[in-house]
């Protein structure tokens, strides 16, 4: 593990696209094509968080997780089924090339915000906590 002084404050990921709509809590698949998107989209983030330096121990004990949905689009979505659908996501920064230690209550705390934009993007901020 990095020395404290090291260690970034901070790591942001931008996903090309708004969470698969296979991993809404709406969405009524197969076991298998569940479980291959869940694999798909915490591979995903696992490969933006290696582009970022995160290579071997987590970096934080604690952090705050900054979710912002951009749509290019004007439909309205649920942001708490957008948030759950970010599961594979939140999992894939916790333990080896993570930026966390465990994604439980008293380690992490959520906030998400929707906007309109020119092109669709999700934004993945991490920062340490206290």
């Amino acid at each position: 593990m990095a020395d404290a002084q090291s260690r970034p404050r901070s790591v942001v990921c931008t996903v090309p696209h708004l969470p698969p709509r296979e991993l809404s809590p709406n969405a009524r698949l197969h076991w298998a094509r569940l479980r291959a998107a869940r694999a798909k989209a915490k591979d995903e983030l696992t490969a933006l968080l290696i582009e970022q330096g995160c290579r071997q121990d987590p970096l934080w004990e604690k952090a705050r997780l900054r979710l912002t949905f951009i749509s290019a689009d004007k439909r309205r979505r649920d942001l708490d089924n957008l948030i759950a659908s970010c599961k594979a996501w939140i999992d894939a920064l916790t333990g080896t090339n993570g930026v966390i230690v465990d994604d439980t209550h008293d380690r992490l705390t959520i906030e998400a915000t929707y906007k309109l934009g020119d092109t669709e993007q999700t934004i993945i901020e991490i920062i340490q906590g206290d």
